[in-house]
Parts: C-alpha cells; structure tokens; sequence
C-alpha cells in the first residue's frame, strides 16, 4: 500500500521501475532520480504521487520520461497535479476514475509529447483548454463514449466548447478518438478539428459518424492516415477526398456502403494510396456496381485493396446474396435495359404530379366542387323516390331574398334575373313591399308568404346589423321547416375578422353555396334552381 522509494537511493543506475498489480496508495519519490519511466497501473492511488522536493520546484525524478498510471483510482485532475515533472514526455492515465477533465491539466508539462485518456466511460466533462499544451504530439482519446454530439446536457449545463477543444494543440500530429461520439453537425465537425492543421495521423473508428463533412480533410495537408473504420457511412459528396495529396493509408471497413462509383475516389487518390481498405460493407450487385467491378479487373487496384476478394460480398439482390463481388460481371447489355427501379421511379414522379395538379385544382375550384357535390346529393335523394311532403303552390312567393344593399347590384342583376328567367315568383324589398307598412311588419308578412328564402351573404352583409336581424329572423323558419328552408348563397368570402358566432354556426349546421364568376358558373346557376324547388321533407344533403 505504500512505496518508499528512499530504499532505493544506493541504487543510482534503476531506469525502469515497476510497481504495478498492488494494492498502492502512497508513493515516496525520493530515491528515483535515475528512473526514467515508471509503471504505477492496477494500483489504488487517487491522486498523482509528489514528484517535488520541496516547495521549489526542484524535481525528484529529474529523468523520468515516462509515467504509466493506467486502473487507479484517481478521481480528479489539477494544473498543480505534475509539478516538477520537467522532463515527461508520454502520460498514460487510461482506466481511471474521472468524470470532468479541468482546464491546462497538462499545460505544466512543456516537453509531454503523448498523451492518453482512454476508457473512462463516466467521463462527461472536458473544460475548455483541457489539453492544452503546446509540445503535445499524440493524443488516445478512445472508447471513453464522450458525447461529441452534445455541446450542452439535457440541463444547459456545457459539456465541451468544440471551438476550443483543441486551442493550443497546433503541434499535435496524432489523434485518435475511437469509439466516441463525434457529431452529426458538420460545421462543429469541422470547428473541432480546424486547429489540427499539421495532422499526420487521424483515427475516428466506431464514432457513430454517418458523414463525414466537405472540406474538413483538406485543412490537414500533412495526413496520411485516415481510419474511419466501423462507422455508419453509406456515401459521401465527391469533394471529400479530392487534393489529398499526403494521405496513403485510408481505411472505410465495417460501414454501410453500398455502391463504389467513379465518383467515390478521385483517380488520382486511388493512384497514390498505399493501402485502401473498404472490406465489410453492404455492397449491392447491381448495375451501379459496374464501373467499381470493372476498374478492379482493369487497374491494379486490387494490390492496395485489403481483404479483396474475400470480404468483398453482396447483400443485395436477394438473389446475389453472400456471392462474392468478384463474380459479379454485369455486362454493358445488362445494363442498359430498361431498369424496373427507373419505371418505380418514373411511376411515383407522375403520380406526385397528378396530385398536385388535383390538389391545385382543388384548391382554385372548391366552390364549384361543393355546388356539384350538393346537386349530385340532391339528384341521388330524388332518385330513390322521397315524395314531396310541402311545395311551393300554398305560398304567394317561391322565394325571398335577404341581402346587403352594397350587393345589390349582383343580386338584381344576376340572380333576380335568372330567377325569374324561368318562372320563379321571387320576392324583394325595393319592389314588393307594401308602401306605408313599418320594414320590420314587411319583413315578417311577406317572409311568411314565401316557401324558401335565400340570404346572400358576404363581407358587407356581416357588418350591418340590419341584416343580422334579418337572418334572426329567418332562423325561426329553419328550425320550424328544416335547413332546407333557407339558402345560403356565400357571394363573396367572408373575412375571419368580421366572421360573428351566428353566421359561423349557421354555415357550420347549413349547407351552402358558393357564387364563382366564370368556370363553374352555370353548375352554380342550376343548383340554385334545384334548391329552389327541392322540398322541405327530403332528406338531409348537407356537405361535411
């Protein structure tokens, strides 16, 4: 549990000392100044050992290189944490007990080289400046699950700044954050890694990266190895791997990709690579195929290719299922038949056209389509035999027009003109009105004289209150006779903001029609006469 190195001091030539697989808690550095690298894992300290003689910063391992702290226990770091370790160029703090890494942890040590913090799955928090550290060349950062992703918790509390993740790292020339999670968002993908200009080597295997941003790759002219392995790639735009002038070993194995194009690599990549590993992924036989089956039976691509032929397999069509993507030899008259997955293709474009083209239509001639619906009601109710319980003969008038004096134009001109074209007794005010009589006596005799009434509404109509008193009037008449006494005409919309509870519940519990100059005018013409003439007792037409 406890390690006294004073024991040590007769000994001036110890280089390496091992001390791992105890139960240690406390280290006494004096007596080490010869060891040059020191393995502490699978130990029980919870805190970096004093490495200082006294409150100077006079060293006690002067020559210690490296420090290999690997399944303690330690809980948390400090930028006091390595004093006096002047000389320390590789960290290994891997299968700790952290949970935040605080900011210029490592900014102390000015000749740390490599750095690695790995597997740590509870580690949530990385401070701005965490790694900060200008000689820093190598950084292992993997399967510690850190959630890239996620800027900020559930709780707005922040959990990395991706902009300074990597601020006063420029030295840094390998990275490998395998098996966490990286971003979905390409601009903080590449926020993240714009600092790392002089890259060499980058490792993103098992990052749950489903695609990999444009123009991240060429900010790192230096990089020469790319593992992107084990991820969940299926394609990618064709400028991700253009001018990549260094790079010679790239590995895409274990994604989903399904089609290689000539589009996929530029030739010139292909040409300079070392190795290119694209094994393990779900590849389709199919005609798409053709130009990446030919390239490799015709160039010697197969000579950089890892794993080729043998774990280059189809899984789709069914058919090709697990064959090897060697034997499939698709040959130009294969290809150029006419493709069933073009004639789906071509059939659904169609058909989105057809429905917006009824929908279009829908939308400029509803007014025309519920005047058709009401008449094709009518005319179905007619035919299966209702007999006519009331008609118009025991009435003075077949109808009485309610309306707006700003409409009256519309309602003299047109509809009290083609009303009366065919016979029609239609009563209104300026004509038939006994002169003498107060408008209210009028209104109520000569309603009552009349076997429909028609209200035609609009915009004006909703602002005079003398028209609203008419149809309160009228709505005595419904609900003695049924909806079929009344006639809605809506003649113009009405605006929601002059749209009142009455008239909103009557056009809810009321069929009605809707006036539209010019196409569908004469369905509207003829389904005002039918209405007319309908009887009170047929059954309900109401359009829902």
């Amino acid at each position: 549990m406890t390690f006294n190195g004073s024991l040590l001091l007769e000994f001036s030539e110890i280089h390496q000392l091992s001390i791992e697989r105890n139960e240690l808690v406390f280290l006494n550095a004096s007596g080490l100044h010869s060891v040059n690298k020191l393995i502490l894992s699978a130990n029980n300290m919870f805190e970096i050992p004093n490495f200082c003689a006294d409150e100077s910063e006079r060293s006690l391992v002067p020559k210690l290189s490296r420090l290999d702290m690997t399944d303690n226990a330690i809980r948390k770091l400090r930028p006091s944490s390595f004093r006096c370790l002047h000389n320390l160029k590789k960290l290994t703090l891997d299968k700790n007990r952290l949970m935040v890494l605080e900011n210029r942890i490592v900014s102390s040590l000015t000749n740390l080289e490599s750095l690695s913090i790995s597997w740590i799955p509870h580690l949530s928090v990385i401070k701005p400046g965490a790694f900060n550290c200008s000689s820093l060349k190598v950084l292992k950062f993997v399967h510690n699950g850190f959630r890239f992703d996620k800027e900020k918790n559930n709780k707005g509390k922040h959990l990395y700044n991706s902009s300074e993740l990597f601020n006063n790292t420029q030295s840094l020339i390998e990275v490998d954050l395998t098996n966490n999670y990286m971003p979905k968002d390409p601009a903080i993908f590449r926020q993240i890694f714009y600092p790392l200009s002089n890259l060499t080597v980058l490792n993103l295997q098992a990052s749950y990266i489903a695609s990999f941003p444009d123009g991240l790759l060429q900010e790192m002219p230096f990089l020469t190895f790319l593992n992107l392995k084990g991820n969940r790639i299926t394609t990618w735009n064709q400028s991700v791997f253009e001018n990549l002038k260094s790079l010679r070993y790239l590995y895409l194995d274990g994604n989903y990709i399904r089609v290689i194009n000539e589009s996929s690599f530029p030739i010139q990549l292909l040409h300079s690579l070392k190795e290119l590993d694209i094994s393990h992924n779900e590849f389709w036989c199919t005609c798409a195929q053709k130009w990446f089956v030919d390239y490799c039976r015709s160039s010697n691509i197969s000579k950089i290719l890892r794993h080729w032929p043998k774990y280059f397999a189809c899984i789709y069509p069914e058919e090709k299922k697990h064959s090897l993507l060697v034997d499939y030899k698709p040959t130009d008259a294969d290809c150029s038949a006419w493709s069933p997955v073009l004639t789906i293709i071509i059939v659904i474009v169609v058909s989105l056209f057809l429905v917006t083209v009824v929908l279009i239509l829908m939308l400029n001639c509803q007014a025309n389509i519920r005047n058709l619906i009401y008449l094709f009601r009518v005319s179905k109710w007619k035919r299966k035999g209702y007999i006519r319980l009331n008609s118009s003969e025991s009435f003075v008038y077949d109808a009485f027009i309610i309306y707006c004096e700003s409409d009256r134009q519309w309602v003299h001109s047109e509809l009290l003109k083609r009303l009366e074209e065919i016979d029609l007794k239609v009563c209104v005010h300026y004509r038939d009105f006994d002169v003498g009589e107060s408008i209210t006596d009028n209104i109520t005799n000569y309603v009552g004289k009349s076997w429909k009434v028609i209200v035609v509404m609009s915009n004006n109509f909703t602002k005079s209150e003398w028209c609203q008193w008419e149809l309160d009037l009228v709505q005595e008449r419904r609900r003695r006779h049924g909806k079929e006494a009344l006639i809605l005409i809506m003649q113009s919309e009405i605006d929601s903001s002059h749209m009142t509870n009455s008239i909103r519940s009557l056009l809810d519990t009321t069929p009605h029609l809707q006036y539209q100059k010019g196409l569908g005018e004469d369905l509207f013409w003829s389904v005002i006469t039918k209405a007319v003439m309908k009887p009170f007792k047929d059954p309900p037409t109401a359009i829902l």
